[in-house]
């Protein structure tokens, strides 16, 4: 089923309910499907049909949201683009994708204007996009279908594109949904951004069950409260550097945010400290969730119960939770068989969450997805009451602010700074951010540099997420026999006397 008919299912049953809300006013579910018709005739007008990829570079927006339904409603494939991706970076993806039609949105043209070559491309809110004939039916597809391409960081340096279907999302809609339990009477006031699968993953199980949505372009402990109390929302999506920065927001107490019932965070790690400070403060029930894009999102979800029993047992703030209902778990040997409660081995998921597979990269999707099971390179422990544990990465990347950075790509852009002779680049604690990003370099015989001027030229090559927030200089780095750098021996001074190191 196309992931478009809820919009005939809820303007066929609930018309007048409210969908988006905004500035304007309540948008209902059939004025929603009315404007998601047109959009989608304007879009075919500009030659968007089934198979085609439409990129989008925008922040939180209602009409962000809207060019969703309509690339569905078409067939058509929508690719979301990273806001804070660098130029050169954006290129590559569009480029990879091979985009029909690129829609940027309002306060991102000037980082649009720097993408070289770049696809057609319209403003988001192009007149001409509502301009065509009404599109009457949606597009017939299966569940093997393709939604969208989602990119992810690669242990290469270069970004994979992992292909969701219609039937992965509605999958991983009905399991949050029904976990959750959201219902029509909900609104999500999305805060994270929603071309990151964290968010959107709740939107479409929001709008599986008929609750309305609120956007804010740009998060700040202010402009979350004061959507929150304006709309009256019930649900929010944080990431952990979102919740400390709320929990630590002096004017907290001055929004009425009594209807606020569901924050769910994940994705990068989240401090004891922050997380009790987030029950004591917050008026709503909490929900950590673990999940990986490859898996649509959501593969175990922390509840609320989880949560108050973690006071009492503090071994708890360190587990990730237990599976989600429709997804099948396990923490599993070198031969995919399960370990032992308190045995070590990499998490791996299979079920109809997991991604179709990897856009034009059908060796890495082969290794992924090796003997029917998505190996997600998480290596964690099982406890006897099926809590899982993630304990180290067997890739190489970082979590930082709930973006995930791959060592190799800033190892790769300060490498190409002529001073620097050897870099290794690893993630240690930050307060903030979960995790930050650390680089230790050598410097070439004679060379001079600074971690300021390590850190600009970076940012002419990486996005401003990836660069490293601090630089130390060695003599050497740590290697194997074999000559692989020693990450370990790198992050042990900086991760000791730290036990929850990945979230």
């Amino acid at each position: 089923m196309n992931v478009a008919h809820l919009l005939d299912l809820h303007a066929g049953h609930r018309p007048g309910a409210p969908a988006v809300v905004g500035a304007g006013g309540p948008r209902s579910w059939r004025a929603l499907r009315e404007r998601v018709t047109r959009l989608a005739g304007g879009l075919a007008a500009h030659g968007v049909g089934r198979g085609d990829r439409v990129a989008i570079l925008a922040q939180n927006d209602a009409r962000y949201f809207e060019t969703y339904l309509a690339l569905a409603w078409l067939g058509a494939l929508v690719v979301p683009l990273n806001t804070r991706l660098a130029p050169a970076e954006l290129a590559f993806q569009l480029a990879d994708a091979e985009a029909r039609l690129w829609l940027v949105g309002d306060s991102l043209t000037a980082l649009a204007d720097a993408v070289t070559p770049q696809p057609a491309r319209l403003a988001l809110g192009d007149p001409s996009l509502l301009a065509g004939a009404p599109v009457d039916a949606f597009a017939a597809v299966t569940p093997e279908d393709t939604l969208g391409i989602f990119y992810t960081g690669g242990t290469t340096g270069l970004p994979k594109g992992v292909m969701l279907t219609h039937g992965n999302v509605l999958a991983n809609s009905r399991h949050v949904m029904r976990a959750i339990g959201y219902s029509a009477e909900d609104l999500h006031v999305h805060a994270a951004p929603i071309f990151h699968l964290a968010d959107l993953g709740h939107l479409w199980a929001v709008a599986l069950a008929g609750g309305a949505h609120a956007f804010v372009p740009s998060y700040s402990p202010e402009t979350f409260c004061e959507a929150m109390e304006r709309t009256r929302a019930s649900v929010g999506v944080l990431a952990p550097a979102m919740v400390t920065a709320l929990v630590r927001f002096a004017d907290l107490g001055r929004y009425d945010l009594s209807r606020w019932r569901v924050l769910v965070y994940g994705g990068s790690p989240i401090t004891e400290e922050t997380l009790r400070r987030a029950l004591a403060v917050l008026p709503c029930r909490l929900w950590q969730g673990y999940g990986q894009t490859e898996a649509t999102q959501t593969v175990c979800f922390m509840t609320p119960e989880v949560h108050d029993l973690a006071l009492a047992r503090p071994a708890l703030v360190r587990s990730c939770g237990r599976p989600i209902a429709g997804v099948e778990v396990r923490v599993a040997d070198a031969s995919l068989e399960p370990v032992k409660p308190g045995e070590s081995g990499e998490i791996v998921v299979r079920g109809p969450t997991v991604m179709k597979g990897y856009w034009k990269r059908p060796a890495e999707t082969a290794e992924a997805l090796a003997g029917g099971w998505l190996r997600t390179g998480d290596v964690a422990t099982v406890d006897a009451d099926g809590y899982l544990y993630i304990l180290d990465r067997k890739k190489d990347m970082i979590i930082t602010g709930g973006e995930n950075v791959y060592s190799v790509e800033v190892e790769n852009a300060l490498a190409s700074h002529p001073a620097v002779a050897d870099v290794g680049v690893i993630g240690v604690p930050d307060e903030t951010w979960g995790e930050r990003v650390h680089a230790v370099v050598v410097l070439r015989p004679g060379s001079r540099a600074t971690p300021e001027e390590l850190q600009a030229h970076c940012r002419t090559l990486i996005g401003g997420y990836k660069v490293p927030k601090t630089v130390e200089f060695v003599e050497a780095l740590p290697r194997t026999p074999s000559g692989k750098i020693q990450k370990a021996t790198l992050r042990e001074p900086y991760w000791r006397g730290h036990s929850r190191k990945v979230s």
